[in-house]
């Protein structure tokens, strides 16, 4: 999203969009900090693009995101080759920036920035699904985060401008709408003193024309009632799919991450969406190694998702990040161990997976296609069943048979289940 709208920025102005950065006049990073993996990454992408700034001192060089946000004046001195340093907040301001004549500059300092329908955005996504961004910032105060101390505190955009970009969305072929932010559940506490998604899907069912998806991510347990928990199960737009993310489900590691750890009222609240939402896929996010984590709490966990069975999950191992009150913590787990309970956690995952994949054979669903016909393979295309989200999770392949309609990607279809994999599935359109 914040690339989409830098380049839409970008556009704007004078420059057209090209793919490499070796012929580049303005070559352009969006980074990530949130863990050390993602540092790496960002730190070797910006090694690179030095290289290639040093070939050709012409070209201007502009490092955007959390990673300036985060680190600040300090990268100035670590790459001077950098033109220019731009946090979260000064992304409506990247063509002003850019007619700063002082070089190696660090914006980091506008208040907090909430982008809106009229911001000029260039879609990255294939062209029939696209995210939509409905908060900015989070609350939480996760003590292994650092999210808040970049993004800030929650920011809701109103229900009228979520409304009028989804109806821009669709006008430009979209059929997929992904509603995203840290924790949507708590859309509009902020302006309202109220949750007011489930208002929010109500405003979005009525207006949007019938053959539109729109998936949520991500929602916190605790942001749930039971008027949004209806909603979701009474449209007929809104996918069956639900992110979200527990982290951990042992208490005593849930309160040194001061997350809620009333782990009873939360399975509680899942036990009540699956009973509610039949059909519904639900997915969650867990943290490995987090520190006072014995072997004994690790099990718990284990015992748990292989009680639960979640239809969708995935896995992190905890990397401690500096300034963070988790990374003061006694008894850090080695990293080994971390390892193996990550494997061990994906391992029984896999099983799941598969075994719910089986069960899924002979029953029809609703697929979008996302790419096809393949080459050689003139009705064979691939597509995302309502219990799959881009990027994280699987694919189905579609066969369509020879006296079906013609298709393409973007068309929404009831498939049937024929085969399954792991993580994959395939079915038949006729």
């Amino acid at each position: 999203m914040d690339s989409e709208v830098v380049i839409g920025k970008l556009l704007s102005s004078k420059y057209t969009k090209i793919t490499t950065p070796e012929t580049a006049d303005l070559i352009v990073i969006n980074t990530c900090c949130f863990i050390d993996e993602a540092i790496q990454e960002t730190e070797s992408w910006i090694n690179r693009l030095v290289q290639i700034k040093r070939e050709d001192s012409n070209k201007t060089l502009m490092v955007i995101g959390c990673y300036p946000q985060r680190y600040g004046k300090q990268l100035s001195s670590k790459y001077p080759e950098v033109d220019y340093w731009i946090g979260v907040n000064d992304f409506p301001f990247i063509n002003e920036i850019l007619t700063q004549k002082n070089r190696n500059r660090v914006f980091i300092d506008n208040p907090p920035y909430l982008y809106n329908e009229k911001t000029e955005r260039f879609l990255s996504t294939p062209s029939h699904y696209a995210y939509l961004k409905i908060t900015e910032g989070c609350n939480h105060q996760c003590s292994y985060c650092v999210i808040p101390s970049i993004r800030g505190k929650q920011r809701s955009r109103q229900i009228e401008s979520v409304q009028k970009e989804a109806l821009q969305l669709i006008d430009q072929g979209v059929k997929e709408i992904i509603l995203i932010g840290q924790d949507i559940g708590h859309f509009g506490l902020d302006w309202s003193g109220k949750k007011e998604l489930a208002h929010l899907l109500k405003r979005l069912d009525h207006s949007l024309p019938n053959g539109i998806w729109i998936r949520l991510l991500y929602l916190s347990p605790e942001s749930m009632n039971q008027q949004l928990i209806e909603t979701i199960a009474t449209s007929e737009k809104i996918c069956k799919y639900l992110d979200v993310p527990l982290q951990h489900t042992h208490p005593f590691i849930l309160q040194k991450m001061n997350r809620p750890s009333n782990i009873d009222k939360t399975f509680k609240i899942l036990n009540t969406l699956r009973k509610t939402i039949p059909g519904l896929f639900l997915r969650t996010t867990l943290i490995v190694g987090f520190p006072g984590e014995t072997d004994a709490i690790f099990n718990q966990m284990v015992s748990t998702i292989k009680s639960f069975r979640f239809e969708r999950l995935g896995c992190f191992v905890y990397s401690p990040q500096s300034g963070t009150p988790a990374s003061q913590l006694p008894h850090q787990v080695e990293d080994e161990i971390k390892q193996n309970r990550y494997h061990q956690i994906m391992k029984i995952q896999k099983k799941i997976a598969h075994d719910f994949h089986r069960s899924l054979i002979g029953k029809t669903l609703e697929v979008i296609l996302d790419q096809g016909p393949l080459s050689q393979k003139p009705r064979t295309f691939l597509g995302r069943t309502y219990g799959d989200a881009p990027d994280v999770d699987g694919q189905i392949k579609v066969i369509v048979h020879k006296n079906s309609k013609t298709v393409q990607p973007g068309d929404i279809l009831k498939v049937t289940i024929n085969k399954s994999s792991t993580y994959d599935l395939e079915g038949i359109y006729s």
